[in-house]
């Protein structure tokens, strides 16, 4: 329920620009590593995809969210499914912008699992740094469009960042109110390294926000 409601403001409330940064590094990362055929696990409303596919990648998108997966069919072959269901391979995966940071450390590791029955080379995502999840993310956001009233409220304890989404959509000359939370969870780079079979090859610090900070870690496993 919470990631559907997300699914429905998360234009209002994403910055482009730092989005594209964070795109942009895994299109390098890929290129590097000459793969050509990519799973985007969680591709959203397919932003990624589309940018994979122009810089000549083949792609294919899943996500969990009906919302998410009706946007990104006008840009990209996807569906909704999830990852343990996938029977094709491929050269690499992807997870980008908080996947992660979704699941528990049960779920993590039959992600994990999952993901390396699919991919036959390389594994990329990235992962929220304690800075981004303690300092940059908890408070109150709000935006809006003539049709909606969007609302963040976050707070971060014991490595567990809970997000309240409020939702007011027009309706008429009225307004219809939406609620519900999501959950993230810190997980650090050596816990998610023995989560996993595969050999992390390398760890890329990004900030996208201007902190000067550490705000993301693009992590690189191989098979």
């Amino acid at each position: 329920m919470g990631l559907e409601l997300y699914g429905k403001i998360e234009d209002l409330f994403l910055d482009k620009e730092a989005a594209h940064i964070l795109w942009s590094k895994f299109i390098s990362v890929l290129i590097s590593l000459d793969v050509k055929n990519i799973l985007d696990i969680g591709c959203g409303s397919g932003d990624f995809c589309e940018l994979a596919l122009n810089s000549g990648l083949k792609v294919k998108g899943i996500d969990l969210s009906h919302t998410q997966i009706e946007r990104a069919k006008i840009k990209c072959d996807c569906e909704v499914k999830d990852v343990c269901d996938m029977e094709d391979k491929f050269e690499a995966a992807v997870a980008i912008f908080d996947v992660i940071n979704y699941m528990n450390d049960k779920e993590l590791k039959k992600f994990f699992s999952c993901v390396e029955n699919v991919v036959e080379k390389y594994f990329i995502f990235d992962i929220n740094s304690y800075f981004a999840m303690n300092d940059l993310a908890i408070g109150t956001l709000k935006a809006e469009d003539e049709n909606r009233f969007g609302v963040l409220y976050s707070d971060f304890e014991d490595d567990v960042l809970t997000t309240e989404i409020t939702l007011f959509e027009k309706d008429g000359g009225c307004y219809k109110k939406s609620q519900a939370n999501i959950i993230q969870y810190y997980h650090s780079i050596e816990k998610i390294s023995k989560f996993m079979k595969m050999k992390l090859i390398n760890k890329i610090p990004v900030s996208l926000y201007g902190s000067g900070e550490i705000e993301k870690w693009i992590l690189v496993f191989e098979k």
